[in-house]
């Protein structure tokens, strides 16, 4: 069987501030954040729960890493270096960030 490079999208996951939209396939899952009204403390606590029960699944259904792509000057960047993504490169206009174990 040939990898699937067309991806799918699990939208509807929504936090106190924020939307979060899941894209997936076979070979990758990528964590966008459409929309954030606002960042604390609290919604970071919020987010960095989410993110480990996450990895929890997604490391149980076999995938190797959480990926982020965020556009250059988008404040997500200093959130994504926060909740432990580690930037890996860039991509058609995009800094492209990875977490894992």
């Amino acid at each position: 069987m040939q990898p699937t490079v067309a991806s799918k999208s699990l939208m509807g996951i929504r936090g106190s501030n924020f939307n979060i939209r899941l894209e997936y396939n076979e070979d990758f899952v990528i964590v966008h954040v459409p929309r954030m009204e606002k960042m604390s403390k609290s919604v970071f606590k919020e987010l960095n729960i989410l993110l480990t029960d996450w990895w929890d699944f997604f490391k149980t259904a076999g995938y190797e890493a959480l990926f982020a792509a965020i556009e250059p000057e988008d404040k997500m960047n200093k959130l994504a270096h926060m909740l432990g993504f580690q930037y890996v490169g860039e991509n058609e206009g995009y800094l492209i960030y990875q977490f894992k174990e």
